[in-house]
């Protein structure tokens, strides 16, 4: 008999590390805090994803929403700062959800419907959340940063309560 890989599933691990290179990329070009920040997050997301662990992959995830938070207030534009929030959770929520697919299922499994759903559900709640974050900040602002950071974590907060 052989043994199951419980292993995060390759589907939703892959989508989470696209999701932390897309995160990082958009705070990292407009802040060297955002880049560190950033990049120490993906490192340990990519960590948790190797190893299998959910607090590596939350903890990356997090780095990954402070680079974006970062760069938001050194002045980077909404909507960059938008997507890298937007992403860090989104990387949060496929990282996880692949390190639980993997440890339920096992990665042999034939998940991909299972995780094709939960990713396009996911990016579809995260992208009203940011057009509703945008939308705030466009309507509530003068264009202040300070404002705008205010704003995109109360965006932040949403989605991870929509996607919880």
């Amino acid at each position: 008999m052989r043994a199951v890989d419980r292993a995060p599933a390759r589907l939703s691990r892959r989508a989470s590390i696209g999701a932390g290179l897309v995160a990082l990329a958009s705070s990292g070009l407009y802040s060297w805090g955002g880049l560190a920040a950033g990049g120490l997050g993906l490192l340990l997301l990519l960590a948790g994803l190797v190893r299998g662990t959910t607090a590596a992959v939350t903890v990356g995830a997090f780095g990954l929403f402070v680079g974006a938070v970062v760069a938001g207030a050194r002045g980077a534009p909404v909507l960059p700062v938008l997507v890298g929030v937007t992403c860090a959770v989104l990387a949060w929520d496929a990282g996880g959800s692949a390190v639980s697919v993997g440890r339920q299922l096992g990665r042999e499994a034939d998940t991909a419907r299972l995780e094709a759903v939960h990713l396009a559900a996911s990016a579809v709640v995260g992208a009203v959340v940011a057009g509703v974050g945008l939308g705030l900040y466009r309507v509530g602002t003068d264009g202040g940063p300070v404002a705008a950071v205010a704003l995109l974590v109360i965006a932040a907060v949403l989605l991870v309560a929509a996607l919880d």
